[in-house]
């Protein structure tokens, strides 16, 4: 599934859990490490100093672009030979974000990894703006590694926790399933399918509790959507279960879950509204990215016209006898 993965980097100290799960996921799905660095921020001189001339510049220009070029193969090698993977390290320039964009289009990535924030020593960039722009603006979907990581065990045999998979009832947002399946039996985890019901009446919000018949009714198609929807994942061989939590705050809810339940990643489709759906997820997903103590895994749904894989699964063993 994985072939080609993107680690970007600047240096600092705060992105060794992100590279490290980098490296583990390349040794899991076979599959070429691309460090990418980007240099954007101009060269900045002292105001009461002699302007240099033109040619003092560029020497130093080619001497900082060298050095940073050297800092990122020694740590391209020193990835190469920790993970026994190949690494492709590559100095971009441009502004940070955008640049990092168009070398996952033009390299046809298909995973990136990333911290959620990165403090180097000059501070030129908030890596954490860089993570929501590649989150809003590629259609590749991004790891957003926050330690202490614990959802990748140190060998392919150690069982790595929960992933929690939070779903809306529609097509869209179960695209991300398959992606989700990969990533649990390479990682050996288990997954769990939250689906967050809110109410919908007067009558509802002002009693929000179950043994009430509307509660009762729509938990029960709640739970009955989750169970079709699992039945994916077990026939892929995934260890999978379900849940359904009454909340208003569907992003407060689904962070409370993965609290609660000691998750070890969220993984979340970006958008994704269907039917009597009564949420966007890209709202959701955002709060979720921007409010989470989790790592977390950002999926983009490739369409409006995706096949619902629960109704496909299930037409599949009606059409098994």
């Amino acid at each position: 599934m994985y072939k080609t993965i993107m680690a970007p980097t600047e240096g600092s100290d705060s992105e060794k859990a992100a590279l490290s799960v980098a490296v583990k996921l390349a040794q899991r799905f076979d599959a070429v490490l691309r460090l990418v660095r980007v240099l954007s921020a101009p060269l900045v001189f002292e105001s009461d100093a002699p302007p240099p001339s033109p040619e003092t510049i560029d020497q130093v220009i080619r001497d900082e672009r060298l050095a940073r070029l050297r800092k990122l193969e020694a740590l391209g090698t020193e990835l190469r030979v920790l993970g026994e993977i190949p690494v492709i390290t590559a100095l971009e320039d441009g502004p940070i974000a955008p640049a990092l964009r168009d070398y996952a289009k033009k390299f046809n990535v298909d995973l990136i990894v990333m911290s959620s924030h990165s403090r180097g020593g000059l501070k030129r960039v908030a890596l954490g703006s860089v993570t929501d722009y590649l989150l809003r603006q590629t259609n590749v979907p991004v790891l957003v590694v926050k330690p202490p990581v614990s959802f990748i065990g140190a060998t392919p045999e150690e069982t790595a926790g929960r992933i929690v998979v939070p779903l809306d009832g529609s097509a869209l947002a179960e695209q991300i399933l398959p992606e989700v399946a990969a990533l649990a039996l390479r990682l050996n985890s288990s997954v769990v399918l939250l689906h967050v019901l809110t109410p919908v009446t007067y009558s509802q919000k002002e009693i929000m509790q179950p043994g009430l018949p509307w509660w009762d009714f729509d938990i029960a198609g709640a739970d009955a959507y989750l169970v079709r929807t699992a039945s994916y994942l077990t026939e892929q061989g995934v260890a999978v279960s379900t849940d359904v939590v009454l909340s208003e705050d569907i992003a407060g809810a689904i962070l409370d879950y993965a609290a609660r339940i000691r998750a070890d990643l969220i993984a979340i489709a970006t958008r994704g509204t269907g039917g009597v759906s009564r949420f966007v997820f890209g709202t959701v997903a955002d709060e979720v990215a921007r409010r989470s103590s989790t790592s977390l895994l950002v999926f983009h749904p490739k369409g409006a016209y995706a096949v619902n894989l629960a109704e496909r699964s299930s037409a599949a063993t009606v059409a098994g006898g």
